[in-house]
């Protein structure tokens, strides 16, 4: 499927409750890759190859590929219609400096700008989530490849611009792309990479989710229906 040809204008939304799409300047956009128009959800499909530049750090893996792919979106169109992120935990053992964020997804431009935002775990009503309120390093405008076509992914590295220092904890990190044409949606595995599944938010509840922040209590089993338990990640 080409590039979504979005205009960077925010626009009249449809949106209903618990919608699983919504309509933006006449092109559907739903919430889960396997759902856009042209995408193939037969099979099973392959990772694409990748190198390693050395073990992960912070127990973090990519895991097994789903029997049928999936990525959910993670998507900042900059003009404030939509804002959606994927949000993974992990923990480091000792100090870390964090310097490459790497991700799987679909969809996309061949080279994408992505915000990747490093949050504190918030362990408040015995949940385990990213605390908006404690961001310990924020990134914008990362350049990485992205344009995988459906079912097939693509590997992104982020460089970050300075490496995110962390002390011994759990933390969560959160991606999106940033891009006024189109969005780009996080690959899904069943692996557990952290001690939490996956999280999501949609801070303009375009969706209808109700899931406007990370730290309410809620995961992507709630916010979205699907019990995927995490999000393709590494740390390097």
């Amino acid at each position: 499927m080409n590039k979504y040809l979005l205009m960077s204008s925010a626009a009249a939304l449809i949106v209903a409750s618990g919608a699983t799409a919504t309509t933006f300047h006449g092109k559907n956009i739903p919430f889960h890759a396997s759902a856009v128009t042209g995408s193939r959800a037969t099979g099973h499909f392959k990772q694409t190859p990748y190198g390693h530049p050395g073990a992960p750090k912070c127990g973090t893996a990519f895991g097994a590929t789903l029997p049928t792919p999936d990525g959910l979106i993670a998507w900042n169109d900059t003009t404030g219609a939509y804002n959606t992120a994927g949000g993974a935990d992990f923990t480091c053992a000792a100090k870390t400096k964090v310097k490459k964020v790497w991700v799987k997804g679909y969809f996309g431009a061949v080279q994408e700008q992505f915000n990747v935002t490093f949050y504190k775990n918030s362990g408040a009503d015995g949940s385990d989530e990213p605390n908006d309120n404690a961001v310990v390093c924020s990134y914008t405008g990362l350049i990485g490849t992205a344009g995988g076509q459906y079912p097939t992914d693509q590997l992104t590295k982020l460089t970050l611009s300075s490496p995110c220092k962390l002390k011994a904890g759990h933390y969560w990190v959160a991606v999106q792309n940033n891009d006024s044409a189109g969005p780009w949606y996080w690959e899904m595995t069943n692996d557990l990479g952290g001690s939490a599944r996956g999280d999501w938010d949609d801070v303009t509840n375009v969706f209808g989710s109700g899931c406007t922040n990370f730290n309410n209590d809620r995961y992507l089993v709630d916010c979205l229906g699907y019990s995927y338990q995490d999000y393709m990640l590494e740390l390097h």
